[in-house]
């Protein structure tokens, strides 16, 4: 007799490049795939070319495994319809694949005794992925991501915020420091090509000077009241900017 699927997907929104579409080893255990509609249910298991299209929650009830692959706006309604199935919770593990979310957004799920965890690809990474969550939670996603090549980074439950706050530093805090370097040279009259070349080259120095000495090596601002005072002339608030950044830069190197 062929032996169960032991997993199950529920999907909504554009999953042609989610990462359930990216987990190859899903289809080997795929069983139940449940959306807005048995239509939409359908496309997705078209897409995964796996899995069997389901009207009711209660079709998780064999799984061990269940994957969670919404938007953000839709997730309070499938937990709270999960909470509602009937479903024996005990021994199974919900992974949330979201870049931005996680298991807290499951801990009602875990209340009733399932394991939690979330999944996201690593940005900038096409093999490494940060899982959260419960043990048990967080070894079915090494299961489904596991191959050659594939890398995970582990952390514990609730503190992928930690995780996110990385990659606001490197990613929005990191953009509006180099729109403001843009807008500096800007100002002095230098061309947008060589601006961009001005800004790779310091770009590379300093990563390469954390890399090597860390917080000892922190080039602190030199001439800063002569900057703000040139700056403010042409653009009051990117002086404020630059004055406050700064502050902050200072204050956390020196009482870190």
């Amino acid at each position: 007799m062929k032996k169960a699927r032991s997993a199950g997907l529920i999907g909504a929104g554009n999953l042609a490049d989610s990462l359930p579409v990216r987990l190859h080893r899903l289809s080997e255990s795929l069983g139940p795939v449940k959306s807005t509609s048995l239509r939409v249910a359908s496309r997705i298991s078209n897409t995964l070319r796996a899995g069997r299209p389901v009207v009711s929650y209660r079709d998780f009830d064999s799984c061990s495994l269940i994957l969670v692959s919404v938007p953000s706006d839709h997730l309070p309604r499938v937990v709270t319809d999960l909470l509602a199935a009937g479903i024996s919770w005990r021994g199974k593990s919900i992974l949330l694949c979201s870049d931005w979310q996680d298991s807290s957004e499951l801990a009602h799920l875990a209340a009733r005794g399932a394991s939690v965890g979330s999944i996201s690809l690593v940005p900038g990474f096409d093999n490494l992925y940060l899982v959260e969550g419960d043990r048990a939670a967080i070894l079915e996603s090494k299961r489904l991501v596991g191959g050659r090549g594939t890398r995970t980074i582990a952390i514990e439950r609730n503190l992928k915020p930690l995780y996110l706050a990385a990659l606001t530093c490197t990613g929005s805090l990191l953009f509006a420091l180099l729109l403001a370097a843009s807008e500096s040279l800007r100002h002095a009259g230098i061309t947008p090509v060589l601006r961009t070349t001005l800004l790779e080259r310091q770009l590379d120095r300093t990563l390469r000077a954390f890399l090597k000495g860390g917080r000892r090596a922190f080039p602190a601002p030199q001439e800063l009241p002569r900057q703000l005072h040139t700056l403010a002339a042409r653009d009051a608030k990117l002086a404020h900017y630059l004055e406050q950044t700064s502050h902050l830069a200072s204050r956390l190197i020196e009482e870190g």
